[in-house]
């Protein structure tokens, strides 16, 4: 804007504010002041913005008649602005608030220039004026959300953080401080190789951050930090790629949790299982694990094996009623002073009964397992039958009886070697463990040519040893022959000792006995424990398995509570965007189409927006669902154009729909979405084009285990089946198929919900789904949807209507029915507040279930209740259920932005509930409100 004088012919001084005005932008008053004269001068629009009589514009005033209008809080800082200005001359910019006619205050922005003559002194102040009162509210919602993400980022547990590409850090919350070890001002900006006093541990961390954004994959993995303490842990740190508008890395976010008492936990899981393992090692037979705590005891198979007891559990009181009577009270004092005390072993001997009443003579050893305080929790152990042992060593006895007589009466089994005359005596028992017949004379040559070549070393050493006058060894050793007759192997254990004569070893005398049953036995009972010790690692297999399956649901859960609580955070927030900028565009009409195409933009920003927390709700399970008994062949064929027109013409759609298919029980428009999602996904998996396959059928499961159907429980189901012959996934993409904001396609193709949208609606539904998909042949995603309770009872050939088209609605503003809005959100209820005044109807106002109530007592006319369902002290349900037991004709309509309140019944929204979920538009809002009028 050129220099303006009082001098300067009105014309001219016109000419010079129209230019600053065009210059500006959104201009709401102009003005002049001469300075010298003291004179100001303002326009219409100025004048009506500061509360001024219109009058009174393009006269001569005072600047103190403009001042009255700001804000008392905001005339000093202007005073201060304006003196400033008029002293050093030049550009003036100040933002204040005033109060116009209608007594409200709105923010403005004055902007001009103070001209000054030679000497310095203000001659000429010209400005404008714009409306900041919309930009000023952004701003503030704008810090609002910039703040709470701060306080969500430093509240988040372990270390969260951001680097740029050259692994400078960002922003770090506490824990990034706690970890590092200093304020966050010695730290940003700089490197971990800065910072960090392990080289190696920097250089690690640097190497896998950069890994990280030259993939710009996302990566979970386990690190060993160091803390400045001297404290070392380990950290399960997700990392993933930061980028720009345009999707380009710049640098790098990540979080980190100390997983260190988990690790902790599993060497302790691990050293459980160990003794568990020795436990079973150390018996034979019927292992039993016992819960201290509850009495519940555990048993393998070998307890009906070798008892007859067809049981896989029992209780404490079970084993202990089986113990013989005449045992029962010393096991029982056994076993307890064991765990009442500080022992960790236990064995006893005893007499156990089996399932036929007969009685078995077991050897019972237990390893005690104590907590943190000694507490007794687990007793491992196991049982081995003595049955054939005692059986064997009563044998054994008598064998040796008739052995010691034998001996005595014809040296059976004994043997005798003379070394002054080098002869061996051998009785026939003797000869025949070396396969060779009573009648045959044997010699030493005899023996060693009959020990097997293997034992043939340790055997004659320990011989040459017993009869060493320097060593005297004890004779005993254990070794196999080979019959000289009949080439039989046989174990045999000989003792003996030599017999000297001053220093010279005359006879060495002993006895030999045949043990090749019990090698073989032992043979047995080793292999035995290597079966055992497989199935125990087969048990311990299945309990990692399922401990994985639990795992993974956890995080599910845990990620939908997390994006249920943000999207409604989110609708609430577009409620206050959407709504306004759909009235503006009411109010504007055509008469400004720069403006109308600038607000177009902003709601269907903003309708995205909508659409991506909709989503996340439907992951969570938090989306508001109103099944019906819906006949799926009619909705699948009532989809087929919108199906063709997304699948294109490269693509050939087949429908196979059941003859006799009965109705399910499933919300219809969520129902359209998942099929429209899987039927997209599906073409995205075959740009050459191919076949797409949509089928539904009836599925009854009656057992668990279904080959046909894994991993569905037992039940009546209607399945919707969508095969396509796509290139197909690979087991690492299926098992994270259904994760949000897992996607395999390139950068701005996909958000990743789509098929976590789909399994949240069918767990909501209380459904079950299932992908099976092989590389470069194709997908099939089964969607199983429950059926209805009076369906089934009526058998499969039942029908059912088909998904509920919209009501028909009337135009808005035709009945001028009172309306009552409550909502404790001031800019959401002033939204609802202007939207149906502009419909045309009468509208009262409150922020809580007391004003409402009263307001509804006071105002008999009132037709409709429209109030949101989360508020303070007493909700959106509440207030309805007390507001129809004093007007039980009152129409009631909920606003909410997600379904996990009190609007539920068993997951599902009750049918008699009225709800407009948030955001909404004004045509959705007059839409349901006319809808609920008319079912008055």
């Amino acid at each position: 804007m050129s220099a303006s004088h009082s001098s300067d012919p009105p014309g001219e001084r016109d000419t010079e504010r129209v230019n600053m005005a065009l210059a500006a932008g959104a201009i709401i008053g102009t003005w002049f002041w001469d300075v010298a004269q003291d004179s100001l001068t303002v326009d219409d629009a100025l004048a009506r913005v500061h509360g001024l009589d219109p009058a009174l514009a393009r006269t001569e005033l005072r600047l103190e008649q403009v001042v009255a209008a700001v804000h008392p809080e905001d005339r000093p800082g202007l005073a201060e602005a304006i003196a400033e200005a008029v002293r050093r001359g030049g550009r003036y910019a100040h933002q204040y608030r005033t109060r116009s006619a209608d007594g409200q205050y709105r923010w403005i922005e004055a902007i001009g220039r103070v001209d000054l003559d030679a000497e310095g002194k203000a001659i000429g102040f010209p400005g404008v004026l714009i409306d900041i009162d919309e930009r000023r509210r952004v701003e503030a919602e704008r810090d609002q959300a910039q703040t709470l993400l701060r306080s969500f980022v430093e509240a988040a547990p372990g270390v969260v953080y951001a680097k740029d590409r050259q692994g400078r850090i960002l922003i770090g919350n506490r824990g990034t401080t706690e970890l590092i070890g200093r304020p966050p001002e010695a730290y940003v900006g700089r490197t971990d190789a800065e910072l960090l006093g392990d080289p190696v541990q920097a250089a690690t961390v640097m190497a896998t951050d950069e890994r990280v954004m030259a993939s710009g994959q996302s990566e979970q993995l386990e690190e060993e930090v160091s803390f400045p303490d001297g404290r070392r842990a380990h950290w399960l740190s997700t990392k993933s790629p930061l980028r720009d508008a345009d999707g380009n890395v710049v640098g790098l976010i990540g979080t980190s949790l100390d997983i260190t008492t988990r690790k902790v936990a599993e060497a302790r899981h691990l050293e459980v299982e160990e003794r568990y393992r020795l436990a079973a090692r150390a018996t034979n037979d019927a292992i039993w694990d016992w819960r201290i705590s509850d009495g519940q005891v555990i048993w393998n198979e070998a307890l009906a094996t070798l008892f007859g007891h067809a049981h896989s559990e029992t209780d404490a009181q079970w084993w202990l009623d089986h113990i013989h009577p005449d045992d029962r009270a010393r096991v029982d004092a056994g076993i307890h002073a064991v765990i009442d005390g500080d022992g960790d072993a236990w064995s006893a001997e005893y007499r156990f009964r089996r399932a036929d009443g007969s009685y078995a003579a077991v050897l019972d050893r237990g390893a005690m397992l104590r907590g943190a305080a000694g507490e007794p929790v687990r007793m491992i152990g196991a049982m081995l039958d003595l049955s054939g042992r005692k059986a064997a060593e009563a044998a054994l006895a008598d064998s040796e009886e008739r052995l010691r007589l034998a001996t005595e009466a014809g040296d059976m089994g004994f043997w005798d070697v003379d070394l002054v005359h080098d002869v061996l005596i051998w009785p026939a028992r003797t000869k025949a463990m070396f396969g060779i017949s009573p009648d045959v004379a044997v010699s030493m040559r005899d023996f060693y040519g009959g020990i097997h070549p293997d034992d043939l070393a340790m055997t004659s050493a320990a011989f040459a040893a017993a009869a060493d006058p320097a060593q005297r060894a004890r004779y005993d050793v254990e070794y196999r022959t080979i019959g000289k007759e009949d080439g039989v192997v046989r174990w045999v254990a000989a003792k003996g000792q030599g017999l000297f004569d001053g220093d010279r070893c005359v006879r060495v005398v002993g006895v030999a006995i045949d043990i090749s049953a019990r090698k073989a036995a032992d043979a047995r009972l080793h292999e035995l424990n290597e079966r055992l010790e497989s199935r125990v690692a087969e048990e311990v297999a299945e309990r990692t398995r399922v401990e994985d399956a639990l795992r993974q649901s956890q995080k599910m859960e845990a990620v939908g509570q997390l994006t249920g609580g943000i999207a409604h955070d989110f609708n609430n927030m577009l409620a206050t965007v959407i709504g306004p900028l759909d009235l503006l565009a009411l109010r504007l009409g055509d008469s400004d189409p720069r403006a109308t195409r600038y607000i177009d933009m902003a709601i269907d920003g903003a309708s995205r927006a909508a659409q991506l927390t909709q989503r996340l709700l439907a992951f969570s399970r938090q989306q508001p669902l109103q099944p019906v008994q819906l006949n799926v062949n009619q909705l699948v064929a009532g989809m087929s154009d919108l199906l063709v027109h997304s699948l294109g013409s490269r693509i050939h759609l087949d429908t196979v729909l059941a003859d006799d298919l009965s109705p399910a029980f499933a919300d219809a428009n969520q129902l359209e979405n998942v099929i429209l999602n899987l039927a997209v996904n599906a073409r995205d998996a075959m740009p050459e084009g191919g076949h797409l396959r949509v089928a539904t059928a009836n599925c009854c499961i009656d057992a668990p285990g279904d080959d046909a159907h894994p991993d569905v429980p037992p039940g009546r189901y209607i399945m919707i089946s969508v095969a396509d012959n796509g290139h197909g996934m690979p087991p690492e993409v299926i098992a994270k198929a259904f994760d949000p904001f897992f996607t395999t396609k390139g950068v701005g193709q996909g958000t990743g919900l789509g098929l976590s949208q789909v399994y949240g609606f069918v767990k909501q539904s209380s459904g079950h789904l299932k992908i099976a998909s092989q590389v470069g042949q194709g997908t099939t995603v089964k969607v199983y949807l429950p059926r209805p309770v009076a369906a089934m009872e009526a058998g499969d050939a039942g029908d059912a209507g088909g998904a509920p088209g919209p009501e028909g609605t009337a135009a808005p503003g035709g009945d001028r029915e009172l309306i009552l809005v409550v909502d404790d959100e001031p800019a959401v209820r002033q939204f609802s507040i202007d939207a149906l005044s502009e419909m045309g109807y009468p509208v009262l106002a409150a922020d809580g279930a007391a004003t409402a109530l009263a307001l509804l007592d006071a105002h008999p006319a009132i037709a409709l209740l429209f109030t949101d369902v989360v508020m303070p002290q007493v909700n959106g349900r509440e207030l309805a259920d007390e507001a129809l037991r004093r007007r039980p004709d009152l129409r009631v309509l909920f606003a909410t932005g997600y379904s996990r309140n009190a609007l539920e019944r068993d997951g599902v929204l009750d049918p008699s509930v009225q709800v407009i979920g948030k955001p909404f538009t004004l045509d959705e809002l007059a839409t349901r409100i006319r809808t609920v009028l008319a079912n008055a």
